[in-house]
């Protein structure tokens, strides 16, 4: 079935998370146990189980597998390992304490902080339709589910308080798919560690999904970094303007007159510039010059001297 796209009260003004928050709380009101398919830009699905939220996953956002490999808590051969022994039995979280790779809390605070910021990213960008399917229809379960599950209602509320953050996010024109310039290269001024990573990784072609999967954060925590990051001058949202080129050293072109030359002037534009006249002390003395030899249009005749007669005696 598919729910009505209504905006229930608390959601955050302007915003499109009015499917996805109205189907939550109408699930948990119902003890409801299984799967909703979220269709959106791009969607992702929530797992529930008597009304309580276990698990959600969307590409928007990092899922638990990122957060710990992009971050470094665990190496992707020790994570390998504990995914091929006990993930097709739904053992995962147990075999990753056995291991000594998280404790218990370290399973908890992983499993919600991937709840949490999933259910975000999915209410940023939009919700179009949700499809339920209930636990008869089989398949996996998720990798690292709450145990026992977030209350609906507690976890809407936390919802709704990040979108009205990102509300704030608005007005500086930061969206998710916003790909930041660097114009600060100062990390040593940013206090934050975890701020300075962000900076590090802004290089006007990444946007905040693809910065929170290469550091392996959760997608709210980034963007709130790159809010500050920007109302403090280090990024950008457009492309820091290059000062501009040096004209290009180029000969002279003849111009108008033979002595002209062409040169460019301040404002980058060319102009004619024309030598001054001679000074006339260097002048030289006219020579005088031959006699044409056309009078009339008419080409003169060659002058033809008399020739002599011999004297006779």
């Amino acid at each position: 079935m598919t729910a009505s796209p209504t905006t229930p009260a608390g959601a955050a003004a302007g915003r499109p998370p009015g499917i996805l928050i109205s189907a939550l709380r109408r699930r948990g009101q119902e003890r409801f146990s299984g799967t909703l398919r979220l269709d959106g830009n791009p969607g992702g699905t929530v797992t529930m189980r008597d009304g309580l939220i276990v698990a959600a996953a969307t590409p928007a956002a990092p899922g638990p597998e990122s957060l710990l490999l992009r971050s470094g808590r665990i190496a992707e051969t020790e994570w390998s390992r504990a995914f091929a022994a006990a993930a097709p039995e739904g053992r995962l979280p147990d075999e990753l304490v056995e291991r000594g790779l998280l404790g218990e809390v370290g399973v908890e605070v992983l499993a919600r902080t991937a709840v949490v910021d999933a259910l975000f990213a999915m209410a940023l960008t939009g919700v179009h339709t949700c499809t339920v399917e209930s636990t008869d229809a089989g398949g996996p379960g998720p990798l690292v589910p709450v145990e026992p599950g977030l209350e609906t209602d507690r976890l809407l509320r936390e919802i709704t308080r990040r979108l009205e953050v990102a509300d704030g996010w608005r007005v500086l024109d930061l969206t998710v798919r916003s790909r930041p310039w660097v114009v600060r290269d100062e990390p040593d001024q940013i206090v934050d560690g975890a701020r300075r990573e962000v900076l590090g990784r802004v290089n006007g072609r990444r946007t905040p999904r693809d910065i929170a999967f290469t550091l392996g954060r959760g997608l709210f925590p980034v963007m709130s970094d790159l809010a500050i990051l920007l109302q403090d001058g280090f990024i950008s949202l457009t492309e820091a303007s290059a000062p501009p080129p040096a004209p290009p050293h180029t000969r002279s072109r003849p111009g108008p007159g033979p002595c002209s030359s062409t040169l460019p002037n301040s404002r980058g534009a060319t102009e004619t510039a024309t030598p001054p006249p001679p000074d006339a002390s260097r002048t030289p003395a006219p020579t005088a010059r031959p006699r044409s030899r056309c009078s009339g249009g008419r080409r003169a005749a060659p002058r033809v001297s008399p020739r002599r007669r011999p004297k006779t005696h």
